[in-house]
C-alpha cells in the first residue's frame, strides 16, 4: 500500500512540474540581443537629437520675440548649426564612412547655415579655412566669429566635397537649450544655458507647454537672477552639466547639447531663488510667451496641470522657494488679463505692458 501511495505522489509531482513549466517561446541568442541593442542605441540617439532640435526651435521663437529693452547684452553672432562628434552610432545614423570628425545634426531654417544649404548628416571639414576635426577645434573657430563676416564652410556630403559660403547673422541671446535624460519634471538655468529634463518633455502635451516652462527660465536669465540667487548653489549647475554632457554644439546663438543624466543629477535642479524672483520670472516669462505669439492661457493651464498631476507643487514651500501652484495660477491669470487688455501696438512694439509686479 505504501508503495502504491508513493507512486501516486511521484506521478502527481511530475504532473505538477510539467503543468507549471514556463513557456518562453522562441530561443533568442546573445548575438541577436546585441544586434537589437545596437539598433536601439542608434534610434535612441536619433530621438535625443530630435528632442534637442525641438527645444532649439521653440527657444529660438521665444528669444527672437523678447523686447530689445529687456535684453541688456549686445547681440551675438549666429551660424545656425547643431553639431556632435562622430561615434559609431552617429556614423550608423547618417551612413558615414568615417569614425572621427564633427557632423552636423541640426540646421536652423532661417539662418546662415540654412541659407548656405547645410544639412543634417554633413561632415564638417573646415570653417573659415580652418580644419575642425574635433568639437574643441570647432568651438575655437565659432567663438571668434563676428556678425556680418563672410565665412567659407567646407563639408563632405556622401562622397562629395563641397565648399559653401555664408554670412554670419546675429541673435539677441546665445542661450543653448538642451534635454537631459532624467525623469524629474523640471527645468533649470545657470544664466548661460537652459536644461529641460526628459521627464518634462514627456509631461508636456505640446510645444506650447514646453515653451511656457522655457519662458520662465529665460526670464531668470534675462533678469539677472543668477547673480541674485541666494546661497550660490546655482553656480554648481555648470559643473554638474559638464559631467552629464555627451557632446556639445557651440554654434553661437544656436548652441545645443545632447546630454544624459549623471549620478546625483537632482542636485542640478536644487538651485534656489527667492519667491519674489520666482514671481518676477513668471511675470516676464508670461510676457515673453505672449510676445512670441503663443496663446497666453496655456501659460496658466500648464501651471494648473502641475498642481493637479504633481500635488506637491500646491504646498506653499514648494522647492523651499517657489510660490505654491495655486498662487502662481492666480497671479498668471491676472497677468494674462492685463496682457489681453493692453493695446496691440504695445505688444507688437515690445513696449512694457502696464502690469504691476507684486511683492
Amino acid at each position: 500500500m505504501r508503495k502504491i501511495l508513493n507512486s501516486i505522489l511521484a506521478i502527481a509531482f511530475i504532473l505538477n512540474i510539467t503543468g507549471c513549466a514556463t513557456v518562453t517561446g522562441p530561443k533568442v541568442t546573445r548575438e541577436e540581443i546585441q544586434k537589437a541593442q545596437e539598433e536601439l542605441m542608434v534610434k535612441a540617439l536619433d530621438y535625443r537629437i530630435k528632442q534637442n532640435h525641438r527645444l532649439w526651435t521653440i527657444g529660438d521663437r521665444l528669444i527672437t520675440a523678447i523686447p530689445k529693452e529687456d535684453i541688456k547684452t549686445p547681440p551675438k553672432p549666429l551660424l545656425g548649426v547643431m553639431c556632435l562628434p562622430i561615434d559609431k552610432y552617429l556614423a550608423k545614423l547618417y551612413n558615414l564612412d568615417t569614425k572621427k570628425g564633427v557632423v552636423i545634426v541640426g540646421v536652423k531654417e532661417k539662418s546662415p547655415a540654412g541659407s548656405a544649404g547645410l544639412k543634417p548628416g554633413d561632415l564638417l571639414v573646415s570653417l573659415k579655412n580652418k580644419k575642425v576635426p574635433t568639437m574643441a577645434h570647432l568651438s575655437g573657430v565659432l567663438n571668434k566669429l563676428k556678425i556680418g563676416e563672410k565665412v567659407a564652410i567646407e563639408i563632405k556630403r556622401g562622397q562629395e566635397m563641397l565648399t559653401l559660403e555664408s554670412q554670419i547673422a546675429e541673435t539677441p541671446l546665445n542661450i543653448p537649450i538642451s534635454m537631459v535624460e532624467d525623469q524629474q519634471v523640471n527645468a533649470a538655468t545657470d544664466g548661460k544655458m537652459i536644461v529641460v529634463t526628459q521627464g518634462l518633455m514627456n509631461f508636456a502635451k505640446s510645444d506650447d507647454e514646453i515653451a511656457a516652462v522655457i519662458c520662465h527660465e529665460l526670464a531668470h536669465s534675462v533678469r539677472g537672477h543668477i547673480a541674485k540667487a541666494q546661497g550660490g548653489q546655482i553656480l554648481g549647475l555648470i559643473a554638474a552639466l559638464a559631467l552629464g554632457t555627451v557632446a556639445e554644439a557651440h554654434a553661437p546663438g544656436s548652441g545645443n547639447a545632447v546630454a544624459k543624466g549623471v549620478g546625483g543629477i537632482g542636485d542640478i535642479f536644487n538651485a534656489t531663488y527667492s519667491r519674489d524672483l520666482e514671481r518676477e520670472a513668471d511675470y516676464f516669462g508670461t510676457k515673453f510667451f505672449y510676445y512670441a505669439g503663443y496663446d497666453p492661457d496655456i501659460f496658466a493651464t500648464v501651471e494648473e496641470r502641475f498642481a493637479i498631476e504633481i500635488p506637491a507643487t500646491m504646498v506653499q514651500n514648494y522647492l523651499s522657494t517657489h510660490p505654491s501652484s495655486p498662487e502662481r495660477v492666480v497671479r498668471i491669470r491676472k497677468i494674462i488679463e492685463e496682457l489681453k487688455t493692453a493695446s496691440p501696438e504695445s505688444a507688437i512694439n515690445g513696449q512694457d505692458l502696464p502690469i504691476k509686479s507684486e511683492t
